[in-house]
């Protein structure tokens, strides 16, 4: 039961991704970076959360999430299969970092889970356009 249950999961994940939901994916990072790099206010802080990310600047994290966020979007923007891999493998990158950070820092804190879900969301649209590379995006 489980096993048709996992192969089945795993035969939908792989068909092909709207561009549009990725979008949703690239707005949330590039928010997140502004959030975390504006001058107005320190975000590291506030909660242990952070402690490992705060051996940064702050400015530094947020320019990070900055271009990866862009890179997400760029892909959307093209539509080209090529872009939107290297958006996904880029935000892949950066909310793993984020997630090893943040487990670092208070590993029973569920932020880590949070960013390990988008990390792991950003692996499978990786996974999906490379996978699904001769299929003609809408």
């Amino acid at each position: 039961m489980f096993h048709k249950l996992g192969l089945t999961l795993a035969g939908r994940l792989m068909q092909p991704i709207n561009p549009s939901l990725v979008a949703l994916l690239g707005l949330y990072t590039l928010v997140w970076g502004f959030w975390v790099a504006n001058p107005w206010w320190d975000v590291f802080s506030h909660a242990p959360l952070y402690s490992e990310m705060a051996k940064y600047p702050e400015w530094a994290w947020g320019a990070f999430a900055i271009f990866s966020g862009l890179e997400i979007l760029r892909g959307v923007v093209r539509n080209r299969n090529k872009d939107l891999r290297r958006g996904a493998f880029i935000g892949f990158f950066h909310w793993l970092v984020v997630t090893l950070m943040y487990f670092a820092g208070d590993w029973r804190n569920t932020g880590g889970i949070t960013s390990l879900t988008i990390c792991v969301y950003c692996l499978v649209v990786y996974l999906n356009y490379r996978r699904n590379r001769d299929y003609p995006r809408p």
